[in-house]
């Protein structure tokens, strides 16, 4: 029996115990009158109300694939009932969602332990609590006791329901006529498949699909159905798990646009937008069986491109290798297209040679020229089956005109951190995901005492798309501040924020502490387009020259707090913060006061440093980080209290780690010296070749404190108005501009 002995002894003693629990009806609870929905209310009067309610299953408890790092073990399984009066059919408001979570005795967020065995048609009793979540109604398990299998009956079958009664061609939700089949298990017909959105750096799938009319729905990958080879399976009762001889990951083979279903089912999901004034997708469909996907029709297959080499030289021609297949059909053409000229559309690109491979049925070659040292080299690939079908790689939408395409830098000296953060992609991602890379950049933060928590590194030869995060190896703990590192890793997307997996790291024994950028916090428009991507990664300092910077919002959750330069501006005009908080959602610092709430000290890490509630009465005169990316938003990541710069409150100084190289070595402008140092505020700056510079002094905080051009030889830079302590300068050859840095000692 599948559900091998759910516990049915304890049904009499949770009655007992939950006697004074209501019951309410599935449909009770999802049942909106009209006159609600039709004034873009979709909420529940049982919003927030523990009830006792009976269901029958849906989905099967090891089809679930929603992974979480909050809950032990990694899974947040869910499932789907309906209501027991409806007798298993799919009618209006008779379904809802139900998350399989508890707490153990511990407060621990455990898996309940029989959620994930019930099978279609058991039916179920639940004591939760009903939420909501993005406009999704769901039910949450009050304890252990609260899920009890009762008996079986048939199993549900889908309704068919309009795409046109669930969404708009903008992907709207239409409340009065969608909102009924919340929840349900229903077969959308007819439709062709418009976009396909891959996140999570490649290792999740999702795809749009339109009706005749141009509705437009997604198609969500919360079940195992639609779980790509990358995944590795999380349910211990998975199918597909090895231990019941499957894989161990997903099967999931994405379409492409224009692959045309007969129909597909799954079950329906609300993420609220339009009048609500939700961001969401709307109304969406998970399938949770590989037979929900009716084909009627498909394209052309593009898959397993790879370029040779993949960071060419001037003086290489990479080879493009690619395998092409048709599922119904033939392959009839294959065309490449490619431009050099960064200001040609896609269909101005010129035409290129690609061939099937001698003694192969799939495999295509394209060759591409060689270019100068530099050069953005931008390409995509069209090919057509037998019935007309035509796909393209990248995907292009079919709504949009012009072809999506890939693209790299040609670099004699090899590639820079730039080249990975630098995204022409639609969604933002690095062209470089999934491939293994070797970089070098000096460490604006560490693990070490009284920082980040985290390694990120920068180039400083670059003020844009010039910083990354780094995970994954030991060796990240060596690494201190203004360090100097290689490292060779590959490069990961997570919810759209760029990192590096690090396999191998050397430190070169360079040290330089890296300035901050200066951005302006209130830059709305700035984070409406995403041009701030380009500081995804780097240390940067927020800051509006002769303004305050003002804490606006002192609680966003999840540890989130606002600044702006101006007090009480709107959050569209100010830039997330997050602070102490470390956990697999929150890399945040626990050397930093000024937190959302005290009660983080003891959350998601333990602060170092005393825990201060932030208020709309703080401001600063600046605010230093890294800028991170996560959940949609764009956040500052101080690294220690140092990174408030002027805050009008008392914070607790810090003792961050010294790298342990000469720091007082300049490395990378040779025949050129300082001295003396140590000085008591004066000192000079020698070269064996007369060649012009500029100079930036600057203090570890980051702020620049005099800058300069340095004409001859033994030049004079006096500093006598500095108090003693350590101080950067930063030189430039304004020939080559080459970087070097020394750390000068001011001691009276």
């Amino acid at each position: 029996m599948k559900h091998l002995s759910l516990i049915l002894a304890l049904i009499c003693t949770c009655w007992t115990a939950q006697a004074q629990i209501p019951y309410v009806s599935i449909t009770s609870i999802m049942t909106i009158p009209q006159s609600d929905l039709q004034n873009c209310n979709d909420t529940t009067s049982y919003l927030g109300d523990t009830v006792v309610t009976r269901g029958i299953v849906i989905i099967d408890g090891g089809l679930t694939e929603v992974a979480s790092g909050s809950v032990q073990g990694g899974l947040r399984p869910f499932i789907h009932v309906v209501d027991t009066a409806a007798g298993g059919t799919m009618d209006p408001f008779s379904s809802i969602e139900v998350m399989g979570v508890i707490r153990d005795a511990s407060g621990n967020l455990i898996p309940h332990p029989n959620f994930i065995y019930v099978a279609p048609g058991d039916v179920v009793e639940i004591t939760g609590i009903v939420g909501e979540y993005n406009g999704s109604k769901q039910i949450s398990l009050l304890d252990g006791n609260s899920f009890n299998v009762l008996n079986t009956a048939a199993a549900p079958s889908p309704a068919i329901v309009p795409l046109s009664d669930l969404n708009d061609p903008n992907a709207i939700n239409q409340l009065p006529t969608g909102e009924q089949w919340e929840g349900a298990y229903a077969k959308i017909e007819n439709v062709t498949v418009s976009e396909v959105i891959y996140f999570s750096g490649g290792s999740r799938v999702s795809f749009n699909i339109v009706d005749g009319s141009g509705n437009r729905m997604n198609v969500s990958d919360r079940y195992l159905a639609q779980k790509l080879p990358s995944h590795q399976v999380i349910n211990a009762n998975s199918p597909n798990s090895t231990a019941a001889g499957g894989p161990g990951t997903g099967t999931f083979v994405p379409p492409v646009p224009g692959t045309f279903y007969n129909s597909i089912s799954g079950v329906i999901r609300h993420d609220a937008n339009g009048c609500t004034g939700d961001n969401g997708r709307g109304y969406e469909i998970n399938p949770f069986l590989a037979s929900h996907y009716d084909l009627g029709y498909a394209p052309p297959y593009i898959a397993n491109v790879d370029r040779d080499p993949l960071i060419p030289t001037s003086n290489q021609s990479p080879d493009i290798t690619m395998n092409i297949t048709d599922f119904d059909g033939s392959v009839d053409s294959v065309s490449f297209w490619y431009s050099d000229d960064a200001n040609l559309l896609p269909s101005q690109f010129q035409q290129g040679s690609i061939a099937l491979l001698a003694g192969t049925t799939d495999e295509y070659e394209a060759n591409l020229p060689n270019f100068p040292d530099g050069t953005l080299v931008r390409y995509y690939i069209y090919a057509e089956d037998n019935d007309g079908n035509g796909s393209y790689l990248p995907s292009k939408p079919l709504n949009q005109a012009e072809p999506n395409f890939d693209y790299y830098t040609v670099r004699d000296n090899g590639l820079i951190i730039p080249d990975i953060q630098f995204s022409l992609a639609p969604n933002g991602n690095s062209p470089f995901v999934g491939n293994t890379v070797t970089v070098t950049g000096y460490a604006t933060s560490s693990t070490k005492p009284y920082d980040l928590g985290y390694v990120y590194i920068q180039d400083p030869n670059y003020s844009e798309w010039s910083g990354i995060a780094l995970r994954g190896s030991n060796s990240l703990t060596d690494v201190f501040r203004g360090e100097e590192v290689t490292v060779t890793g590959q490069v990961v997307e997570s919810f759209g924020f760029t990192m590096i997996d690090v396999l191998s790291l050397n430190r070169t024994g360079n040290v330089m502490m890296v300035p901050p950028v200066s951005i302006d916090p209130s830059d709305s428009a700035a984070y409406a387009d995403r041009t701030v991507e380009k500081y995804e990664g780097m240390l940067i300092r927020a800051e509006l020259p002769g303004s305050k910077i003002w804490i606006t919002e002192e609680n966003l959750g999840f540890g989130d707090y606002a600044i702006s330069t101006q007090a009480g501006a709107p959050l569209q005009r100010s830039m997330r913060v997050l602070a102490g908080r470390q956990s697999s959602t929150s890399q945040s610092s626990l050397y930093v006061s000024l937190v959302t709430d005290t009660a983080l000290r003891s959350v998601n890490g333990f602060m170092e440093v005393p825990a201060i509630a932030v208020s709309d009465t703080m401001n600063m005169d600046a605010l230093v980080g890294v800028l991170s990316y996560g959940f949609s938003n764009y956040r500052i990541l101080p690294r220690n209290n140092d990174d408030f710069i002027g805050v009008n409150v008392a914070l607790d100084s810090t003792d961050l780690a010294s790298s342990p190289f000469n720091i007082e070595e300049i490395h990378a402008l040779p025949g050129v010296k300082v001295y003396p140092n140590p000085n008591a505020g004066e000192f000079r700056v020698g070269m064996e070749s007369i060649r012009p510079m500029t100079y930036r002094l600057m203090n570890f905080q980051g702020q620049l404190l005099q800058e300069g051009i340095i004409e001859r030889d033994g030049q004079r830079i006096d500093a006598s108005q500095l108090p003693s302590g350590f101080y950067t300068l930063i030189l430039k050859d304004s020939a080559t501009e080459r970087h070097a840095v020394e750390k000068i000692l001011i001691r009276r």
